[in-house]
């Protein structure tokens, strides 16, 4: 067995030998018949060329040779009395030649390579009117003679076929197409030319090192003269600063800043960054100044110079030309290339120099100086680096660390910005630097930020209610600047040269300036004015973005101040903090933030939280126990904000200090506002850093390097090593790293983003689409987002005696009002934050709604002790009108509110309390509360109710009314005292929409998830009903609840099943989570509520069990913050609320969309006016659609730069070009096709993947090199098919090979007119035109690639027009492309010989074709399988992507993310 084992793997072996064998042969035999790697028409012997006499010029037609002489024009000169003009008209002597007639010669400049003749000296007289005399031309001179002189064989010819000389430098007679004088080559580095170039870069140069030498001497000198005085402050002020009192009198004490009854701080947030701001101090210099204008003088000589060259390589300049031996500036175009080259190397160096250093520019040729002196500031701040999102990969980790390296070895870690020094009018001097004034003090000599500590306690609030002297205002005046965002736009013209100073506008002028300059200007001036185009349009959106932003913020009205004991109207711009204003309704917003301390007001903050019902605002309460602490959610309630509309004001029942008013004292203005500070989160954004823009980066530099890679072989494959092989290799970079990549790649982020707009979806930051394309987790809150909006009141669950004199609760539910306990109709009446507008009451909507059901209304008394809110009953319900007191308000922080009530029918007091059951338990006497009370208020949660606990609390009649308003509200919560009397049920239901969209979502591979600050049973009810929690193919799922055991001193998180209510250790539930993953029990989801996720942060477990959690409920602001911050460490993560209390949440995550047209959701990167979650989506959908066509339009230009590149060696080997006309369709067909890329829908349905990110991922180099071979594979196949038909049909290429060691390849349009020009060339259009219907391909993320009609329709006109190119005979269009065409007298030829019968008469034909058979007209046969091979070669690129990169490819670079999302999502 084992031996015919043996024998057989021998055999096998022997078959692979014999195959490769045959292979091997086979190839040999290929290359033998079919080799294109040899001479050009080798064996053919000497070249002839078919051609015609051009007309012959002379000075006088007495000169004209006999045998070059027409009838025509021989007629005319034998005739005495005829004269013959310059237009070849034959006219009498005594009527003369017209003046206005146009000469049939040429006006021959005195070199031969121009694209358009000039004047000359001499008036030339046609010897015939057509050219008539056709001959062979043998080419007998050395190839390089041809190449710099083409014309002459036939000119030779033509001379010897008249019997006459040839005499180049006989201007006297001359062909009609010029004569070249031979080029002079002057190419000394020490020439005229290079001198201008060295002495305008050395001259630069050496006044830069002066100047800087100089600008260090006269520092040290100022150094050793004051002291070595420290220029820089780069520490942190004392201490003692912050709290420090100052003089008044500025000029006589140490520090200018005056005493203030009210201390000053840096507390604020908005200011805490001037410790880690850094200082320096510089002054205008004279030398500076000037050395500064001639750098920018420079940058436009060098600009100049260039645009110089580029003219004078068309002869712009002839008329000046000092050497009068051309007419070119630069005597000849070697020359004129050399010194080109030259200048570009030093414009580009000169240009990257002035883009590295740009930060540097205002210091550098500034003075530094003592900040005590400085007229200008430099602030240095350090740049933080980009946020980065989960799974980087570790190319993105690498960039980024080189990143790091290259900043700190370059010194560009800290952000520069120069600012001037502004003087106050007091003499302050003061800078402002990102919307914050910092105000400079001498006796620390440190520039400071100031904002007033208003308060701090509530009594002291009540304190300054007197207002501030005009003297005191004006001084915080000038220390925190006015009322209003110091930002100021942009001009049109700084905009301008933010867009364009960017490094890759550099990159892209200076491309452009080779295309322009090689005779490629016309799809060079294109591309610039798209460019240009694009710039300008990008600059507009952002100015007009910039500009709304600043309306937003910055509005000015009229409000009346207290200021000198005495009310004045002034301008909302000269409001400080510390001022007292008086709150009266207006149209007009709220331009400060402020505390009110006397009377209520309603406030519209819908345009800031997005709640749709006002707010009911109280005066703050004269405490000294109590702290104001501004933007603590305790004292909202008393707090109103910028931006917010006064609906109503209600002053205080008594006149209180003087004021019958509703007084509020001004704790913010400018950018330290509520609003404020949401500009400026706007106009100074957290960078992200997502893996596609890190690749990006990578990918430039490969391209480059590539690309000097392909120089070289360019050079190589040329065979020359002139200016021209650089010109060659410098069109190889361009093609390789495209100037409209960068554009093209965020054109699908802005069709997205208009499509979104169109479906009412607002984004603010375009490069948040691509990120939310790759959306693991979507956060969502509950109330509002996927719940409606308001609740519904359910009814009350009261509190009742039992039989045995024990405290139960009601068999059931009671709805209807009047059959209500007492107790529970007055805790509704009371225990609220309700008011009137009119005869709407308005505030929190759960109090409203509650409110609602008792049909009561409101009204203020006139009661002078009190001032009390009277709520006044239905008379059919028989309640007693009552008086709210005092009023402890709702906050979260403490989850219950108190008021202190006085009832009409008895006139005893009452302290009614109303939270969440929770906090009331824990305030009412244990005996009160019914021994099932925990059972049912977590019945009611799950059953999806939103349950609140009533309270009361009798006090004694001991306690008079002055003395319960007096006491403090620990006091008047006295436990004992409080019984608990029931729950009140409200509902919120789901929105109708919302279990579809989670679905999507989940089958979209999106793990969705619950951050909520309601109840956890609520919660979890409302992710059952809502299908975020639902059963799986391995049963119904178990939800454990963790929460905190108070029995245990608070610290250990329990878990509870839901279901039974037993207790499982954390161990435990690992393990029963790990086999719940894999199917051995049911599935398991998690619960916790925000103590318990608190604590599992402390214990350092949270990460074990987050993404085994679905409900996150009880959940504060800053936990919402912290929550999606964790999911973002492993999953790039979005987060959707209605950008009230979430919107710290929305702001944090990858991606935030806010269900809100508010103001506030202006920190999400997304807004929706459809308050559907459809709209996430919709925005999933769209994201990924839109970083999937970035990608395609990447590989597209990718493609298209490889097709070129290495296509091109082919072109390059045989020295041939594409036409003029080709270039233009191959190039300017790039910006539309790439455009109609991304006008590609999104899927219908999410896909359960999502598009790669990475560049360079596998996924996507081997979707590009699998391409580029195959489209390698077929060009070359192409040039192998023609080379066969040198023996194949009839040898008709047979000895009509192209040797371009004739041809000047610096006129590289005349290399199109050969079969390897056409044939490389028709596969190069097809396979770039190709390439972009190959990339429009996609079935997972986009919509059908035939529901892309844009792309359908510009791709289809295209192709018709290639293929009709391609298999057409000779005709207009044909030979606008050089591609089967020919002269009239080829055609002719042709005809006469292959009997075909072309058109030789059409518009357009060419006079002169530069090919020795003067036409490069393919066989029918042959052009039909050179389409078919093109439809081919699509087809195979086409398998390839849709069989091998789309599905199978698909498949195995998802498994790993698929098995992560099954993991999440089950």
């Amino acid at each position: 067995m084992k031996r015919e084992q043996a024998q057989t793997r021998i055999r096998m072996q022997q078959r692979r030998l014999l195959t490769w064998l045959a292979v091997v042969l086979c190839i040999t035999e290929f290359a033998d018949a079919h080799t294109f790697f040899n001479t050009p028409n080798e064996g053919c012997g000497i070249p002839t060329v078919f051609s015609t006499c051009p007309v012959v010029c002379a000075t006088s037609t007495a000169l004209c040779p006999a045998a070059l002489t027409d009838q025509t024009v021989a007629a005319c000169i034998s005739n005495k009395q005829q004269l013959l003009c310059v237009d070849g008209s034959c006219v009498s002597k005594s009527a003369g030649c017209p003046n206005n007639l146009v000469p049939l010669c040429p006006s021959c400049p005195k070199t031969g390579f121009v694209l358009d003749g000039n004047p000359s000296q001499s008036v030339l007289y046609p010897c015939s009117i057509t050219p008539f005399l056709t001959l062979n031309v043998s080419l007998t001179q050395n190839p390089a003679i041809i190449a710099e002189q083409p014309n002459l064989p036939l000119w030779e010819a033509c001379l010897t076929k008249a019997s006459l000389p040839l005499d180049l430098a006989n201007s006297s007679v001359v062909i009609s197409e010029c004569n070249i004088v031979p080029n002079t080559r002057v190419k000394s580095p020490l020439a005229p030319e290079f001198l201008v170039i060295y002495i305008l870069m050395g001259a630069q140069l050496l006044l830069l090192l002066f100047y800087y030498l100089t600008k260090n001497a006269r520092v040290v000198l100022a150094r050793r003269a004051k002291n070595n005085y420290q220029l820089v402050d780069d520490s942190a002020p004392p201490e003692s600063y912050r709290t420090q009192s100052f003089a008044k009198n500025a000029k006589n004490s140490a520090s200018p800043f005056g005493t203030f009854d009210i201390p000053l701080s840096t507390n604020f947030s908005v200011d805490a960054d001037s410790a880690n701001l850094r200082f320096t101090g510089y002054t205008s210099d004279v030398i500076g100044t000037i050395v500064s204008a001639s750098v920018i003088i420079t940058s436009f000589l060098w600009i100049i110079l260039l645009a110089v060259l580029v003219l004078d390589y068309y002869a712009v300049f002839y008329k000046f030309n000092f050497r009068q031996e051309s007419d070119l500036l630069f005597n000849d175009h070697e020359l004129l290339s050399t010194v080109f080259i030259v200048s570009w190397h030093f414009v580009l160096v000169w240009f990257l120099g002035l883009q590295f250093s740009k930060d540097k520019w205002a210091q550098f040729f500034s003075r530094p100086v003592s900040l005590h002196q400085a007229t200008l500031v430099q602030i240095e701040k350090k740049v933080s680096d980009p946020v980065a999102i989960a799974n980087m990969g570790a190319i993105a980790k690498w960039v980024k660390s080189i990143e790091s390296k290259f900043r700190k070895f370059a010194n560009t870690e800290n952000s520069r910005t120069i600012v001037p020094v502004e003087i106050s009018s007091d003499g302050r001097r003061f800078v402002e630097f990102e919307c914050v004034r910092y105000v400079f003090d001498e006796s620390i000599g440190r520039f400071e930020p100031f904002s007033f500590i208003v308060g701090p306690s509530c009594a002291d609030l009540h304190g300054q209610g007197t207002g501030l002297t005009t003297s005191d205002a004006k001084t915080r005046l000038e220390l925190v600047g006015e009322n209003a965002i110091a930002f100021s736009a942009d001009s049109f013209y700084s905009g301008i040269v933010k867009e364009f100073s960017n490094i890759f506008y550099v990159y892209q002028m200076m491309t452009l300036i080779i295309w322009m300059y090689y005779g490629y200007y016309y799809m060079g001036l294109v591309l610039t004015a798209v460019i240009i185009f694009s710039g300008i349009s990008k600059v507009r959106v952002f100015l007009l973005a910039q500009r709304r932003v600043l309306s937003m913020a910055n509005f000015t009205g009229y409000t009346r101040v207290l200021r000198d004991g005495e009310w004045f109207s002034i301008s909302t711009r000269f409001l400080v903090p510390g001022d007292v204003i008086e709150i009266t309704r207006s149209d007009q917003a709220l331009a400060v933030d402020a505390v009110l301390i006397d009377g209520d007001a309603v406030c519209d903050e819908s345009s800031l939280t997005g709640e749709a019902l006002p707010v009911v605002k109280f005066s703050v309460k004269n405490d000294a126990t109590l702290q104001y602490k501004r933007g603590d959610d305790a004292v909202k309630h008393n707090s109103i904000f910028a931006g917010c509309y006064v609906l109503e004001a209600h002053p205080p029942g008594t006149a209180k200090n003087n004021y019958n008013v509703v007084r509020a004292v001004v704790t913010a203005t400018g950018a330290v506002t509520t609003k404020g500070r949401l500009v400026k989160d706007i106009l100074f954004p957290t960078k992200i850093s997502f893996v596609f823009q890190e690749h990006l980066k990578v990918v430039f530099f490969v391209l480059m390097a590539w690309g000097i890679v392909m120089l070289g072989v360019s050079v190589f494959m040329l065979g020359t090593n002139g200016t021209d092989a650089w010109f060659y290799g410098m069109f190889t970079i361009s093609q390789i790293l495209s100037p409209l990549l960068p554009a093209v790649l965020v054109i699908g982020q802005s069709v997205s983003s208009q499509r979104l707009a169109k479906k009412g979806i607002l984004c603010v930051d375009l490069d948040r689409i691509t990120l939310s394309g790759k959306v693991k987790v979507y956060c969502f809150d509950k109330t509002g987002t996927l719940t409606k909006e308001g609740l519904n009141f359910l009814g009350i669950h009261h509190v009742q005696m039992s039989n045995e004199d024990t405290r139960v609760l009601a068999p059931s539910v009671l709805k209807e009002y009047r059959k209500f306990p007492s107790s529970i109709r007055s805790a509704m009446l009371t225990c609220h934050s309700v008011t009137m507008v009119g005869n709407e009451p308005v505030g929190n909507f759960v109090d409203v709604e509650m409110f609602r059901v008792t049909e009561a209304t409101i009204s203020r008394a006139n009661d002078s002790e009190t001032g009390a809110t009277t709520v006044h009953p239905r008379e059919i319900n028989g309640d007693k009108y009552f008086q709210i007191i005092k009023r402890f308000e709702f906050v979260h922080s403490s989850a219950y509110m108190t008021v202190l009530t006085r009832d009409s029918s008895d006139g005893k007091l009452y302290l009614y309390l109303k939270g969440s059951f929770e906090k009331i338990s824990e305030i009412c006497n244990p005996k009160t509360i019914p021994e099932n009370a925990s059972q049912e208020a977590a019945y009611h949660a799950r059953q999806g109710c939103y349950v609140l606990g009533f309270a009361r609390r009798q006090i004694v009649d001991s306690i008079s009314v002055d003395v319960a308003v007096a006491m403090p509200r620990a006091t008047l919560e006295k436990r004992s005292e409080i019984e608990f009397l029931g729950f009140c049920l409200f509902r919120n239901e789901i929105k109708e929409d919302t279990p579809e969209a989670l679905q999507e979502l989940r089958d979209g591979g999106c793990r969705v998830v619950m951050i909520t600050g309601d109840n956890v049973d609520t919660g979890v009810f409302v992710a059952r009903k809502c299908g975020m929690i639902s059963s799986g193919p391995y049963g119904d799922v178990v939800v454990y609840f963790g929460d905190i055991d108070a029995v245990k001193g608070g610290r250990e998180v329990v878990w509870r099943n839901g279901d039974d209510g037993s207790v499982v250790e954390y161990g435990a539930l690992l393990g029963m989570l790990e086999r719940a993953r894999t199917g051995e029990t049911r599935p398991i989801e998690l619960a916790v509520t925000g103590k318990a996720f608190n604590q599992l942060i402390i214990d350092g477990s949270i990460r074990e069990v987050l993404f085994h959690t679905r409900v996150f409920a009880r959940m504060t602001p800053s936990d919402k913050i912290e929550c999606v911050r964790l999911h973002m460490e492993r999953a790039i993560t979005a987060m959707c609320g209605d950008g009230g209390n979430d919107a710290g949440a929305l702001k944090a995550a990858h991606s935030g969309i806010a269900l809100s047209e508010a103001e506030s959701s202006v920190v999400a990167h997304f807004s929706s006016r459809n308050r559907s979650i459809f709209s996430c989506v919709e925005l999933l959908r769209e994201a990924r659609c839109a970083l999937d066509v970035s990608f395609a339009s990447y590989k597209y230009l990718i493609m298209y730069g490889e097709i070129l590149t290495l296509l091109g060696l082919l072109q390059y080997y045989f020295n041939v070009n594409l036409s003029q006309a080709m270039w233009i369709l191959v190039d300017g067909t790039t910006v539309p096709l790439a455009w109609a890329l991304t006008q590609a829908k999104p899927a219908e349905r999410l896909a359960v993947t999502r598009p790669t990110a990475r560049l360079l991922g596998l996924e996507t180099v081997i979707s590009v090199i699998g391409a580029l071979f195959i489209n390698v594979a077929f060009g070359i196949g192409a040039v192998v098919l023609l080379f066969g038909e040198r023996t194949n049909d009839g040898d008709w290429f047979k000895c009509k090979e192209f040797d371009g060691r004739y041809y000047d390849i610096r006129r590289w349009w005349e290399l199109a007119d050969s079969y390897e020009a056409e044939v490389i060339g028709i596969m190069i259009a097809f396979q770039i035109v190709n390439a972009a219907a190959i990339f429009s391909v996609g079935k997972i993320y986009r919509a059908g690639f035939w529901r892309n009609w844009v792309f359908l329709v510009s791709w289809a006109v295209i192709v018709s027009l290639l293929s009709f190119v391609t298999l057409a005979d000779p005709n207009t269009v044909s030979c606008l492309f050089h591609v089967n065409c020919g002269t009239s007298t080829a055609l002719e030829r042709l005809n006469s010989q292959n009997g075909t019968s072309y058109n030789t008469k059409f518009l357009g034909i060419p006079v002169t074709y530069y090919s020795w058979i003067g036409n490069n007209v393919m066989p029918i046969q042959f052009r039909w399988k050179l389409w078919l091979l093109c439809v081919g070669n699509l087809a195979a690129v086409v398998l390839f992507q849709w069989g091998v990169v789309l599905n199978l490819g698909k498949r195995a670079f998802s498994r790993k993310r698929l098995g992560g999302i099954d993991e999440w999502t089950r």
